[in-house]
């Protein structure tokens, strides 16, 4: 029996040293190895799938971890081809077995992941509220500029069907002498470039890639808008039993405000999650904090990030578009209407890999090398800068303890020697020495404001710039997945050449691998640079507004300088 690709994706019986390119924080509680950058990790069993490995750290600590955050460091070590059945794959919490998510080749079921079941809650008296909670998920999870659209959209590679429809986007699906192709198929982006992808896209809107100087961009929505996150207000039900904060957000193409928990946040983002993750960077949302967390300071910065990203969601041309988007931030309070919709969001077939087949990219071809050497630059750019941004966090997160500590406590340290002084000067009482002893007090004064100046200002320029770029952590955190997933097509399709050389693959099967391919390649492409472009202007925000912040806080402090260095000009002769 032939298996597809046996050497990169057959049960290794050696150990496989890799290095890690990122940080991973890990579950712990569902068997998930956490690590930072550089470290080596020793690969124990590469067949958990769904892009996930199983290794030990140089510790002994063991644990899953996804295998887009390593590389191999020692090529000589090669996976010995074996025809066996791989072991059973471990289970993880939430997940489902290999064997369920992988498929035959003429199975009709999609094969993005299905939506997380919905364990049924026991039914309780109605307060007005209740419908929110039938809204849990079953795992927890500025003002902008719409970019000019580049051109108009071209047409698509001659697929034109009917909706809804099952379209599967492919001629044939590959079938090499009837072998387990299909069983090794490790992600949804393979499985998509495989033919394997059937999907019901039922109303999924068409996305569009176009052609702009820059590239392949995501074509503009038509309707463009922003939401407003607003009015935070302390909530309660069984009878105080269950506190919790509610916002209004306001989409300004309705200007009708509807209301959302926090956890209404955590279902939408892994409602996106789901559908895009495959090509599409979905920014991680704000962490959660369990402790004092109904503080008004906490409440407020809450408020503003949860803006944020509901801003950068709206922003994008494909998610903003989105039936689950649109119900979450239109539909009003009715429970439902809330049902229904949130039914609808999970039953989508359109997810993984199977979102794909609702995209058009240019008729032009993709040269894949070319493609590959892109693939690598975008890995060394978003490498190299999630090292940066988390320098900037450190140094921003010791600048803003020296403020409000060291320069603070010196400043007024100095004030209260300069007080002392003046109390000394005060002993004598002629009035020649008045005067002087006045000035004291005052540049007193002075060194004690500047020093209350010092332990506010972090709030005004650090926090700020702090907050853009932790956002920004969150978003770079998807892209080892996504330029994965671009990596692992790249890779795939050469397999696929392989066997077309040794005739197990017909052209037209080998020209569909090449043309889905290629689609993969157009969707990362226009992802990335939907990225950089707001990359730009947000960067370019948050310094103009930091470096506007600082040269406000100095220009204070050498003003209430200049105002105490007056006294003492009548007591030293020009």
């Amino acid at each position: 029996m032939c298996l597809f690709g046996t050497t990169a994706l057959a049960h290794t019986s050696q150990c496989l040293k890799v290095k890690t390119l990122y940080d991973f924080d890990g579950d712990t509680e569902n068997g998930e190895l956490s690590f930072s950058a550089d470290e080596i990790i020793t690969v124990t069993n590469k067949d958990i799938g769904d892009g996930w490995w199983e290794g030990q750290r140089a510790d002994g600590t063991t644990g899953l971890f996804p295998e887009t955050y390593v590389e191999a460091c020692d090529m000589s070590q090669t996976a010995a081809p074996v025809l066996d059945l791989p072991p059973p794959p471990i289970q993880l919490s939430g997940q489902k077995s290999q064997s369920e998510k992988l498929e035959t080749l003429g199975d009709e079921k999609p094969w993005g992941d299905p939506a997380p079941t919905q364990e049924q809650q026991p039914p309780v008296a109605s307060d007005g509220n209740d419908w929110a909670d039938d809204w849990d998920s079953s795992a927890p999870a500025a003002n902008y500029q719409q970019p000019p659209s580049p051109t108009k959209s071209h047409q698509s590679l001659g697929i034109s069907e009917a909706s809804p429809t099952k379209r599967t986007d492919r001629k044939t699906t590959i079938k090499v002498g009837m072998n387990l192709l299909s069983t090794f198929t490790k992600t949804p982006a393979e499985a998509y470039i495989l033919g394997e992808c059937k999907a019901e896209l039922g109303d999924t809107a068409t996305s569009h890639i176009v052609l702009a100087d820059v590239g392949p961009m995501w074509e503009n929505s038509p309707e463009p808008f922003s939401c407003a996150v607003s009015n935070p207000v302390k909530e309660s039900k069984f009878s105080g039993f269950k506190s919790f904060i509610a916002y209004n957000i306001t989409p300004s193409h309705t200007d009708t405000p509807v209301q959302r928990r926090f956890k209404h946040f955590d279902w939408l983002y892994e409602q996106l999650n789901k559908k895009y993750n495959v090509t599409i960077a979905i920014p991680q949302l704000p962490d959660k904090q369990i402790t004092g967390r109904y503080e008004d300071e906490f409440i407020e910065a809450r408020r503003a990030q949860l803006q944020s990203w509901i801003c950068r969601i709206a922003l994008h041309p494909v998610v903003s578009r989105s039936e689950v988007f649109k119900h979450f931030i239109t539909s009003k309070d009715d429970e439902r209407a809330w049902k229904a919709g949130k039914r609808k969001a999970e039953r989508d077939e359109a997810v993984g890999g199977a979102f794909l087949l609702s995209v058009e990219p240019p008729p032009n071809t993709v040269d894949l090398v070319v493609a590959e050497q892109t693939l690598d630059t975008h890995t060394k750019f978003t490498r190299s800068m999630d090292e940066s941004c988390k320098q900037i966090m450190i140094i921003g997160q010791e600048q803003i303890k020296c403020y409000q500590g060291a320069y603070k406590q010196e400043n007024q340290k100095f004030a209260l020697a300069l007080n002392s002084l003046s109390q000394s000067f005060e002993l004598d009482e002629r009035p020649v020495s008045q005067p002087l002893t006045d000035a004291l007090k005052q540049t007193s004064f002075a060194f004690e404001s500047i020093g209350k100046m010092y332990g506010e200002q972090a709030k005004s320029d650090w926090y700020p710039l702090l907050e853009g770029i932790n956002e920004y952590k969150g978003v770079l955190a998807t892209f080892p997945n996504i330029l994965g997933n671009e990596k692992s097509v790249l890779d795939k399709q050469k397999d696929v050449r392989r066997l077309q050389l040794e005739n197990k693959v017909t052209s037209d099967e080998m020209d569909d691998v090449t043309l889905r391919t290629e689609k993969v390649a157009y969707c990362v492409q226009a992802e990335v640079n939907h990225f950089q472009h707001y990359r730009v202007g947000d960067f370019a925000m948050y310094m103009k507004d930091f470096l506007a912040a600082q040269i406000a806080f100095h220009q204070k402090i050498v003003e209430t300088l200049q105002k105490t260095a007056e006294h003492y000009k009548s007591m030293v002769p020009e």
